[in-house]
C-alpha cells in the first residue's frame, strides 16, 4: 500500500509539514510512503478553454498538474495537510482546484482512495471555510474524505503537542481501518458531508451548499439539529460529476454555435482597451 500526504504550505518544517509527517509515521513500516510539497510545483491558471472535458484526454497545458494526477492515481491513500489561510484554502489548493475539469469524468481513477484532511489556523475565530474548501478539493478529485481535524496553531511546532498529535494518529489510522473518524465542532454540520458552511433559506429550510443536502432545524432538549429531509444523490459522486462535465459540454457547443453573434457583443468592449495599466518593472 502507498500512502501520499499532500502539504500545501511553504514553510519548512511548519504545522502543516509536522502533521503530514506525523501521520505517516503512525502507519506501519509496510506502508510505502510519499510526500508532495504542493508549492514546489509549477501550476498556471486555467484557461476555462474546455480542451479537457473529453474523457479521453487531459488538460492540454503543459505544467506539473500532470505529475500531480499521476502520483494520486498510483498511491493509495490520500492526506491533505493544509494551513488556513484568510479564512480559506491555501493559494496553491485553490489554483490545482480549478483544474479539475480535467478529471470530471475519470472517477474511475480515483473514487476508490481514502482521504483525510488536516487544517490548521492561527486566531480564534478566524478559521472560516479552510476546512471546507479543503474537503471539497478533495471531493473534485473524486476522493473519500473519511475524517478530517482542525488544529489552532499558528507559528511553526506549535502543532506538537501531545494532544493534536495523538489526534493526527487516529487520523491517520481511519486510511487503514474501516472506521470515520469525526472531530466535534461547536457548530451545527452537514451530517453528509460534516460541513458547517450552511445557508438558512427563506422558508426555514437549511441547505449545505456543498453537497447539495437539505434539512430543517429542530430542537433537540437544550440544543438545536438539523433532520435531513432527502439525502439524495451526493454532489461529489463520479456519476454527479461526470453529469456536471457534460453540461459544461454542452455549454462549449453553445458557444461555438453562438460565438459570432457573441464576438459582435465582446468587441464592443475592445474599444475601452486604453483602460488597462500594467506594474512598471525593472525601475529602481
Amino acid at each position: 500500500m502507498k500512502v501520499l500526504a499532500l502539504v500545501a504550505s511553504q514553510r519548512k518544517l511548519g504545522n502543516s509539514e509536522i502533521l503530514a509527517k506525523e501521520m505517516l509515521s503512525a502507519l506501519p513500516d509496510t506502508v510505502e510512503k510519499e510526500m508532495i510539497r504542493l508549492t514546489d510545483l509549477e501550476i498556471q491558471g486555467c484557461k476555462a478553454c474546455y480542451a479537457c472535458l473529453a474523457e479521453e484526454t487531459g488538460c492540454v497545458i503543459q505544467d506539473d498538474l500532470h505529475f500531480f494526477l499521476k502520483k494520486v492515481q498510483e498511491a493509495d491513500r490520500i492526506m491533505i495537510c493544509s494551513p488556513c489561510y484568510f479564512l480559506g484554502e491555501h493559494t496553491v489548493l485553490k489554483k490545482l482546484g480549478d483544474r479539475m475539469l480535467s478529471v470530471l469524468k475519470k472517477g474511475r481513477n480515483f473514487s476508490a482512495k481514502k482521504c483525510v484532511i488536516a487544517v490548521c489556523y492561527g486566531v480564534e475565530g478566524w478559521e472560516g471555510y479552510a476546512l471546507e474548501a479543503v474537503h471539497n478539493f478533495a471531493s473534485f478529485l473524486h476522493l473519500q474524505v473519511k475524517g478530517k481535524m482542525l488544529v489552532r496553531a499558528a507559528n511553526p511546532g506549535e502543532v506538537a503537542t501531545p494532544a493534536i498529535l495523538q489526534k493526527a494518529r487516529d487520523l491517520a489510522w481511519c486510511l487503514l481501518e474501516d472506521r470515520r473518524f469525526e472531530q466535534e465542532r461547536e457548530a451545527l454540520t452537514c451530517s453528509v458531508c460534516n460541513s458547517s458552511l450552511l445557508q438558512l433559506l427563506k422558508d426555514g429550510t437549511v441547505r449545505c451548499p456543498m453537497c447539495e443536502t437539505t434539512g430543517n432545524l429542530q430542537k433537540d432538549g437544550s440544543d438545536y439539529m438539523i433532520i435531513v429531509q432527502e439525502k439524495g444523490r451526493n454532489r461529489f459522486s463520479a456519476e454527479v460529476l461526470t453529469e456536471h462535465a457534460k453540461k459544461l459540454d454542452q455549454i462549449k457547443e453553445n458557444y461555438i454555435a453562438n460565438r459570432r453573434e457573441l464576438k459582435k457583443v465582446r468587441e464592443r468592449y475592445a474599444a475601452y482597451d486604453d483602460w488597462w495599466v500594467l506594474p512598471e518593472r525593472g525601475k529602481s
